[in-house]
């Protein structure tokens, strides 16, 4: 039998790989991370690490021997070359349906309830899973006018430091009379959701979730609950947990008692890509019927984020003074013969958002949020830096990070955005040309009523005209179909506390874009001896669509 831990100690320890920092995708999927983490599988003492293809350059960089890797989810690529050598599983059921030669897995409680889902639905599997050891809680009640007052208060600061960072950026006028910090619809929003989906309460584990709700960081293990019939807030914490908002109303023998006692009804939200599978066994077998809202979730996050814009204008403000000066303080040093490597230039890029923040009075904290920082020497695969010489020779470095704006341990913005150091003539072309694809191929079509997918579409339209010259200058070339690899991935997202999952530029999603709708516009290029990204952050405004991060 095949048995499958998602433990990230146990990762850390058996391949030396810290997922949180050493994986891209972990660090920017907070709702979701667990779900796009390394899996150990191991039979008969065997062991093997399950790792999507996204990962490939991270997990390598890392130190984990390739021959104890198995690939998953196919990486997305104009250039076949970049994975010629390295086969993945169309999926995580397909990758276990090769390992487990019995046709039997059983999985960890740590596992997340997607993963288990997947796997049981793959219809070719005999799954089991362990339960997790109850554990008492006890369970507070938080006023949710007081997280709203805590909301206001922050936003009231947020809007007037907004205000100062556009003043006087022309292409920014008539912005700073976009920011408000009175509207606030979380708490109705959320009720709105659980009734369109038949909902008895909501549960609130991953952290952008948790603190939506709550107004603060929660301690280890806490989680909230959403009453929507009575409109009521919960916080269920292990016994002893310090800091719980709220008063205290009573204990309870495990989380899953505590649900089923709360709400009125079995019918459950959870988020199916965060919570282990063990907790949702827990809830099962105190009655509750767990129901997956992970991408309902997102979408709460992402249709409310116009009342955190000040927030947003904050963080993408930030990342384009730290991302442009890190990248002209490596091009000057290029140019000046200096030897230096991809972490010199991170350091560079943290010191300029302290920079930042100081010189503008910023009374937040601001903090990295993700860092894909690379030079294509090195690799074209996205992933955090490492100790790789940049010099001469270097033919791009990309940039491609965003920062976490923080107020008492709550991240109430995140920024998205990507600048490249191209060093080649073709590179160099091809980068001016992204931008136009991007300010005014993507975002020159958002407006209110445009369908996410719609814009994927229209950006194809923008690119063929221009495809042969890509293949003229060396970046692109003919053995793949263009418009069916592209299709495959986004030109870019919603942004809701975190990069959105749940509303991307990409075929299938239907989301419309209305007044307020904010996100990122992107087109990365990788080919060759480039690894080119270009993303602006964007924000539709009553009278017109902003480029928020364009200096």
């Amino acid at each position: 039998m095949l048995h499958l831990t998602a433990d990230p100690a146990q990762v850390e320890q058996r391949y030396g790989l810290d997922a949180r920092r050493s994986l891209l995708f972990s660090a920017i999927r907070l709702d979701s991370h667990p779900l796009v983490a390394p899996l150990i599988a191991e039979r008969d003492g065997e062991r093997v690490l399950l790792v999507r293809q996204q990962e490939q350059g991270n997990a390598l960089s890392a130190g984990v021997p390739k021959e104890q890797i198995r690939f998953y989810a196919p990486w997305v690529t104009i250039d076949p070359r970049i994975v010629a050598d390295t086969p993945a599983a169309a999926s995580l059921a397909a990758l276990v349906s090769e390992v487990a030669d019995d046709g039997r897995v059983h999985l960890a409680a740590d596992v997340v309830l997607a993963h288990h889902r997947a796997l049981t639905g793959a219809g070719t599997l005999e799954v089991t899973a362990d339960d997790r050891a109850p554990a008492p809680v006890v369970v507070h009640e938080v006023d949710t006018a007081a997280v709203l007052a805590r909301f206001a208060g922050w936003r009231t600061e947020g809007v007037r430091v907004a205000r100062e960072l556009i003043e006087g950026v022309e292409h920014l006028d008539g912005l700073a009379d976009e920011l408000s910090a009175t509207e606030d619809t979380r708490f109705t929003a959320l009720t709105a959701l659980a009734r369109e989906r038949g909902l008895d309460a909501v549960l609130l584990a991953a952290t952008p979730d948790y603190t939506e709700v709550t107004g603060q960081a929660g301690p280890d293990g806490a989680v909230a609950l959403w009453i929507p019939a009575s409109e009521r807030l919960f916080v269920l914490a292990p016994e002893g947990a310090p800091d719980l908002p709220g008063a205290a109303v009573g204990s309870y023998p495990s989380a899953g008692a505590a649900v089923v006692a709360l709400g009125p009804g079995p019918r459950t939200g959870v988020e199916e890509e965060f919570v282990g599978i063990g907790l949702a066994r827990e809830l099962e077998r105190a009655g509750a019927e767990p129901v997956g809202v992970s991408a309902d979730l997102g979408h709460w996050r992402d249709v409310r984020d116009h009342e955190d814009l000040a927030f947003q204008v904050v963080a993408a403000r930030t990342s384009v003074f730290a991302i442009e000066a890190a990248l002209a303080w490596a091009e000057q040093g290029i140019d000046d013969g200096r030897r230096f490597t991809e972490l010199d230039i991170h350091a560079v890029y943290l010191e300029k958002i302290a920079e930042f923040r100081a010189a503008n009075g910023i009374p937040f904290g601001i903090e990295p949020y993700f860092t894909n920082l690379h030079s294509s020497n090195r690799i074209l695969f996205p992933g955090p830096p490492v100790d790789f010489p940049i010099d001469s020779t270097t033919t791009c470095i990309q940039l491609d990070a965003g920062v976490r704006v923080v107020v008492d341990g709550v991240t109430v913005a995140t920024s998205d955005m990507a600048r490249s150091l191209p060093r080649t003539a073709a590179a160099k072309e091809a980068y001016a040309f992204f931008f136009d694809v991007v300010r005014e191929g993507i975002i020159g079509q958002l407006r209110p009523g445009v369908v996410c997918e719609d814009v994927h579409e229209g950006t194809l339209r923008y690119l063929a005209p221009h495809l042969e010259r890509m293949r003229a200058i060396g970046m692109l070339g003919t053995e793949i179909d263009f418009d069916t690899e592209y299709r495959k991935r986004n030109v870019g997202h919603l942004m809701g506390k975190q990069e959105s999952f749940a509303n991307e530029l990409r075929p299938g999603y239907k989301h419309v874009l209305q007044v307020g709708s904010y996100g990122a516009a992107e087109i990365p290029w990788r080919y060759d001896d480039a690894a080119i990204g270009t993303e602006d952050l964007w924000y539709v405004g009553r009278d017109r669509t902003y480029v928020v991060s364009k200096r």
